[in-house]
């Protein structure tokens, strides 16, 4: 039987894919140890709507303006390691 991944993980897998800039889903899969077919065949699944990949209208931090890195500024200060990144 094989691996059962967690939806979290798919999510952040096809998230790796979407934004993937260059490089190849065959490399993102790699990156991630998972085989590549698997990988199309949760951006299928994603494309009928079986699997929800969280794109909100959420930016990248180097896409904030200005007052959105104020206010991210104090909420962040001391924060470190894992904290951070969930943040």
């Amino acid at each position: 039987m094989g691996t059962r991944y967690s939806e979290a993980f798919v999510e952040q897998a096809l998230v790796k894919v979407y934004s993937r800039s260059i490089r190849t889903v065959q490399s993102v899969a790699e990156g991630l140890n998972v085989n590549c077919h698997t990988v199309k065949n949760w951006m299928k699944r994603e494309a009928v709507g079986k699997v929800s990949v969280s794109t909100t209208t959420e930016k990248r931090p180097h896409d904030w303006n200005a007052e959105e890195q104020l206010v991210a500024l104090p909420e962040t200060h001391g924060l470190s390691g894992e904290a951070l990144h969930t943040w």
